[in-house]
């Protein structure tokens, strides 16, 4: 009788250890992200399981809706909300620009009043840019 009841309690030891191992695990992540979950709110920003990011509009029994882009909405099963988070831009990052010319800068502190700072912009965008000159024609 020695050898089955080795054999029983080696099948607990690998239960127990399958259980801490896996199990445990699987539903304490399962209860946090029901937790984050339920704690959605109007405004939230949320990333889904698929990568999209979108802000929250409406909440629903089982749904969310989320914008994800500007006037676009789009409908998604709360478990399918992977993470709350907010989308924090790189200050890092080198925004692309173009230099102006010397010449095509206008220093307003050279303007005495702040009215006429005003007026050379209007001046600016009354103008609009030049034209630009036709192409020639082909030679025969």
């Amino acid at each position: 009788m020695g050898g089955g009841a080795a054999i029983i309690i080696w099948i607990l030891v690998f239960f127990g250890i399958f259980y801490f191992l896996a199990i445990r695990p699987q539903r304490r992540q399962r209860q946090s992200h029901l937790q984050m979950v339920t704690m959605l709110k109007k405004g939230d920003e949320v990333v889904t399981i698929g990568g999209i990011f979108g802000t929250v509009t409406r909440i629903g029994d089982d749904w969310v809706e989320l914008e994800i882009a500007k006037r676009t909405k789009a409908r998604f099963l709360k478990r399918s909300i992977s993470s709350i988070t907010s989308i924090v831009e790189d200050e890092d990052e080198d925004d692309e620009y173009i230099e102006a010319a010397a010449d095509d800068v206008i220093d307003e502190t050279d303007a005495e009043t702040a009215e006429e700072a005003a007026e050379i912009d209007e001046a600016e965008t009354a103008t609009g840019p030049e034209a630009p000159e036709p192409p020639l024609e082909p030679k025969v």
